[in-house]
């Protein structure tokens, strides 16, 4: 038997065989950024971000690693092309497994971004947990930042997207979730919008970019897209706003209360007359906690400060609408729902400018549940 045994190990290694097909870590060069930019001229322009591990000597004697990254660019009539171009410039395999972000310079962004993002779906091998967002001017330069906490500009970014996605700010969006939505007739994508401050020193989130179909068409503030997500029934962790409550205070510091919405509730309802005009009834309900009311005395004020927070959200929140359907982006997927339950005006519908001419009417009620310990 352990002869027999033996010569049957002995077959089934001969008959196992390697994989011919490898991609061999030593042999690969990291992406963790890719950049969509276009030049003055009017051309494409890629960039990537890859890691550079280097080793710093201390006085005493030990050595700390330290990874900051190395910036690679080139001018294609393609993101294939241009990774071709930039893959003989570097030792190693291009390999965009460990990607961690995208990013679309905002006059790149005023154009169609499907085609750049064509060659990631297509790649097996593409990461499609890597983030997007859109930058204020050219998505290259970000990349040249130098973060004081974080010396790898892929991380740092990575970490404040993911920190702003806590605190509903910006939505979370990746290339996976991306691929059904930008496709969708009836629902317009938005992405989180990214701006270079404090003088060339730092990346900040600015807000939300709003697509119209597959171009930028607008953008929300940093407190407009947090109600915008709220509207959209999409509350994360945190959701806090600082509102001027109180009129002109000699001390301006009492002026203002600062909220974090513990919960919500949204009812969106859809409907068509009989002339084929579409109304929108949006109403949302917050829950609010007081984190901070510098002049005090919440609990005798809150019926006057609930009725003065229903009326500043619900102005807010028209203002957010407009600024939508200036863009032409229907974020609500109101198209969605038409196409779902009122199929017959769908079709009668312009598909390109339907959601401009949406009768919406909102109104958002705010109710202090909790305000401290501080009577």
């Amino acid at each position: 038997m352990k002869i027999k045994r033996l010569f049957m190990i002995s077959i089934c290694l001969l008959l196992i065989t390697g994989c011919w097909d490898q991609n061999l870590m030593k042999d690969a060069t990291l992406i963790q950024t890719i950049t969509f930019d276009q030049t003055d001229e009017g051309e494409f322009l890629l960039g990537f971000a890859i890691p550079n591990i280097y080793r710093n000597s201390k006085d005493s004697g030990q050595e700390t690693e330290a990874i900051n990254s190395e910036n690679l660019s080139t001018v294609a009539n393609t993101p294939r092309e241009g990774r071709m171009k930039l893959n003989t410039e570097i030792p190693g395999n291009l390999d965009t497994s460990k990607n961690k972000l995208v990013l679309f310079g905002e006059q790149f962004a005023k154009g169609d971004i499907y085609p750049s993002l064509d060659v990631i779906w297509r790649d097996p091998r593409s990461s499609l947990s890597a983030k997007l967002a859109v930058v204020k001017g050219k998505a290259f330069d970000t990349l040249s930042i130098q973060p004081r906490v974080e010396s790898n500009i892929s991380q740092n970014i990575l970490y404040l997207i993911r920190s702003t996605e806590t605190n509903t700010i910006i939505p979370e969006e990746s290339i996976q979730t991306l691929a059904s939505e930008i496709l969708d007739p009836g629902e317009d994508i938005v992405l989180p919008l990214l701006k270079i401050g404090r003088n060339g020193t730092t990346i900040d989130v600015a807000g939300v970019a709003l697509f119209d179909e597959r171009k930028l068409s607008g953008t929300l503030s940093q407190e407009e897209s947090t109600l915008f997500l709220l509207l959209n029934n999409k509350q994360s962790k945190h959701a806090r706003f600082t509102q001027n409550v109180n009129g002109n205070k000699e001390l301006k510091m009492n002026n203002f209360i600062s909220l974090n919405v513990d919960h919500i509730k949204r009812k969106l309802n859809v409907s068509v007359d009989d002339s084929g005009e579409v109304f929108v009834n949006l109403n949302l309900h917050l829950k609010v906690i007081v984190e901070e009311y510098p002049i005090g005395n919440v609990p005798n004020k809150v019926d006057q400060l609930n009725n003065k927070l229903s009326n500043t959200f619900t102005n807010n929140a028209e203002e957010v609408i407009k600024k939508l359907q200036e863009a032409n982006c229907d974020a609500f997927g109101i198209g969605r729902r038409l196409i779902a339950f009122h199929h017959d005006t769908w079709k009668e519908k312009d598909k390109t400018n339907y959601f401009k001419d949406v009768k919406f009417k909102s109104k958002v009620d705010v109710e202090i549940i909790q305000h401290g310990i501080v009577k």
